[in-house]
């Protein structure tokens, strides 16, 4: 289990439904209860993959296009910020 991408998504001033979210492997599913606030993906070897934000392990921007969760939009928001953010030369 990794944070998910809401404190990112805040960072970048997109609009979250979610303060704590997580991402967990697709088979883990069955044992979350409440699934308002949890991402899911195909790939378990993302658990390997990690940058820190705010002192907690958070999922990497390259697996952001392969989670699948009930919140897409916020996903949408952040890669759209990256895409369009200015570049150092």
């Amino acid at each position: 289990m990794l944070t998910g991408p809401s404190l990112l998504a805040k960072i970048l001033g997109c609009s979250v439904s979610c303060e704590c979210d997580v991402v967990v492997h697709v088979d883990d599913l069955e044992y979350v209860d409440e699934k308002e606030c949890v991402w899911w993906i195909e790939d378990p070897m993302f658990i390997h993959r990690y940058v820190w934000i705010g002192g907690y392990p958070h999922v990497v921007l390259e697996d952001l296009k392969r989670l699948r969760g009930e919140n897409a939009e916020v996903l949408g928001c952040i890669l759209e910020k990256i895409r369009n953010a200015p570049r150092v030369p």
